[in-house]
């Protein structure tokens, strides 16, 4: 059976609008981005939409918001101490450096409350994370989904919506994310070990298992980022 596509959401085709008119040459770098207005009846989203991809291009280090004044592709100047890296590395990073502190917390968190139905779908989504190694579009939703129903069994919004802004930037800019990330096997190895931590209900070793995790996806991606400054 054939993968399912997921669909566009609303938000991505305004990310990807824009991250294509900055690479192309039609916004250059202090450029403003049209007015809302303008932008709504472009795209066909919603004030909402439109908000949510400002956020994302925000975290990617796209643009910038200067208030009273409106948003701006951003200066290569704004990264002090970082301009070596590729525009998205330097959020990509930061994004990680978070993860951290985050992702252990969280694991641990869903270790002491997830319930029986949690746990059915987390394995679940470990079960068709093996289907779509080879695709990174579908990895990188498997780990979205495998990480959020972390979360969800939590029962703690915040972390919830942690999640969700974190893989709103990773899926913004996962096909160079995951092409680094090419360890496969470790991933799903990765993944079942804080299954089974949180199944146990051991937050001591869930909070291992994730900080083991994201300390590696960590240090590959700083490799390779560093391996690609002049």
């Amino acid at each position: 059976m054939e993968p399912v596509v997921r669909p566009e959401r609303k938000y991505e085709k305004v990310v990807n609008a824009i991250k294509n008119a900055i690479s192309g040459g039609k916004l250059a770098y202090g450029d403003a981005l049209p007015p809302e207005r303008e932008m709504i009846d472009q795209f066909g989203v919603s004030r909402g939409s439109l908000r949510e991809a400002f956020s994302v291009l925000e975290l990617l280090g796209l643009i910038e918001s200067k208030p009273g004044c409106g948003r701006f592709v951003r200066s290569p100047q704004a990264f002090q101490g970082s301009e070596a890296l590729p525009l998205e590395g330097s959020a990509v990073l930061e994004l990680m450096e978070a993860r951290r502190i985050l992702d252990p917390a969280i694991a641990s968190e869903a270790a002491h409350r997830a319930s029986p139905s949690d746990m059915t779908k987390i394995r679940r989504v470990l079960s068709s994370t093996k289907g779509g190694l080879d695709d990174v579009t579908l990895r990188a939703r498997s780990d979205y989904d495998f990480h959020l129903a972390m979360a969800e069994s939590t029962r703690n919004f915040i972390f919830v919506n942690i999640v969700r802004m974190e893989f709103n930037l990773i899926m913004a800019t996962h096909e160079q994310i995951y092409g680094i990330l090419e360890d496969k096997s470790v991933f799903v190895n990765e993944h079942e070990e804080l299954y089974e931590a949180i199944a146990m209900h051991d937050p001591k070793r869930a909070a291992g298992a994730a900080s083991l995790h994201i300390d590696r996806i960590y240090r590959t991606l700083l490799g390779a980022y560093a391996m690609r400054q002049p």
